[in-house]
């Protein structure tokens, strides 16, 4: 089993590949791939990449390891709810259950950050993933439902912090200027994850409920041995070039100001469909089958052009890709309560996907190029605990707002992403007519 689900999403990751390339080919562009470090021989430190370089042993590692992580998550949060139910728990158990998950993973991404910049990468990235996948067993033990908010709290902790340190490996082994395309690579996998980990937990599900857990658990081990084979960077020695001196990323929250007002809207545009967009489908006519669908064709796009668009968004430019991907959410979140056709909706959610998949990736390169000095790991952590925290927002308020009417909901979704283009750009206006910004 375990070498099916690798070879699954290998399978997956090369034909998004092979799509991308095929892309490039066709508009006739040439592919400017970012240059991965190269491992020293004999050595467990890497070199600065070289321009144009790629090594594919480290790419398809990480990315390999970051879908197989992102698979096991999936694997089994959408059986959760099911599994607590069934020990007689109420919604509103399973909610706080939820919620819990949701503040542990953003409580831990600053922390697990400036550890991963002390202490490096690798060990953070290979102790997160055996915590994370060893925890599974804990949900089986018979504690009591309202036990399952600590457990899910403590859980999302070791989870949270491996997505932030991939994240931060990811800008350590590549050139800033291609980092775009790089980080649309990780999104994919992501993606690719979130693609087969729900339809392979649903199967074992049929089976056994509790066996998602060990399914789960097995999938995230899977990955500990490619985090293994990751290059280790020497903590703290892959940053801005130019030798700035090292400074508290919190005190780089100023510069990043106009990156969170774009990516942050965002954020509460996921956290309000996380919240309703599965009412909102089913009130419409759809089968449970037709919601999974709805998100299976959100994430297709991105798994296929994931690596295409951060290239497009690397020659574009990251906050023009971040200020069109916001307005494209702005718009489309405008239409869908005027929308009762399931199958329209469908093809909307395609379109969405595929429209704005530039759009995160070149915002995480933009915040990766503003690190300062030794501080990409906690300098990702700060920008990711920002757009939880408006992930958390926008389910809590686009669920109050649904009750009074799903319009409010997505036109109130429309109106945090306007105002977060208006506010971005306004900013970064007045930065280019001070007179600091003209020295």
């Amino acid at each position: 089993m375990s070498n099916t689900l690798t070879a699954v999403l290998v399978a997956s990751l090369q034909l998004a590949h092979l799509a991308t390339e095929s892309l490039g080919r066709f508009s006739g562009r040439t592919s400017r791939s970012p240059g991965l470090a190269q491992e020293a021989p004999g050595s467990d430190q890497v070199a600065l990449p070289r321009e144009g370089r790629v090594d594919p042993r480290a790419l398809w590692t990480l990315l390999i390891g970051n879908g197989l992580t992102s698979m096991g998550v999936s694997f089994f949060l959408p059986i959760l709810p099911l599994y607590i139910a069934s020990k007689g728990a109420s919604s509103l158990l399973v909610g706080l259950v939820f919620a819990a998950g949701v503040c542990g993973r953003a409580l831990v991404q600053y922390p697990a950050g400036w550890l991963s910049d002390r202490y490096g990468r690798r060990p953070l990235l290979v102790g997160g993933l055996l915590v994370y996948a060893l925890f599974f067993p804990i949900y089986l033990v018979g504690l009591p439902p309202a036990a399952l908010i600590a457990v899910r709290f403590l859980h999302a902790l070791a989870g949270g912090s491996v997505s932030i340190v991939a994240t931060a490996l990811m800008a350590d082994l590549t050139q800033s200027e291609g980092r775009g395309k790089a980080f649309g690579w990780l999104r994919a996998s992501d993606m690719a994850g979130v693609l087969l980990g729900p339809a392979l937990g649903g199967l074992v599900a049929g089976i056994r409920l509790d066996a998602v857990f060990v399914g789960a658990a097995l999938v995230c081990l899977l990955a500990v041995p490619l985090m293994l084979r990751l290059p280790a960077p020497p903590p703290g020695s892959q940053s801005r070039e130019g030798g700035e001196p090292d400074i508290s990323a919190w005190k780089s929250l100023r510069p990043l100001l106009p990156v969170v007002l774009l990516g942050a809207p965002v954020y509460w545009v996921f956290g309000t469909y996380d919240s309703v967009w599965s009412l909102y489908i089913t009130s419409r006519g759809a089968s449970p089958f037709l919601v999974g669908v709805s998100f299976a064709t959100y994430a297709l796009p991105i798994v296929l052009l994931g690596g295409l668009a951060g290239g497009l968004a690397d020659r574009l430019g990251a906050l023009r890709a971040g200020t069109l991907a916001l307005l494209t959410y702005g718009l489309l979140a405008a239409t869908y309560p005027f929308i009762s056709s399931v199958p329209l909706l469908i093809m909307i959610g395609f379109l969405e996907g595929s429209l704005t998949a530039a759009g995160n990736p070149a915002l995480m390169a933009e915040v990766s190029r503003m690190a300062p000095a030794g501080a990409q790991g906690r300098t990702q952590g700060l920008y990711a605990l920002l757009l939880n925290a408006a992930e958390v927002a926008g389910a809590v308020v686009g669920g109050a707002l649904y009750l009074r009417g799903p319009a409010f909901a997505f036109l109130g979704a429309t109106t945090v992403c306007l105002a977060g283009v208006a506010s971005s750009l306004a900013l970064r206006l007045r930065r280019a007519g001070s007179p600091t910004a003209a020295h």
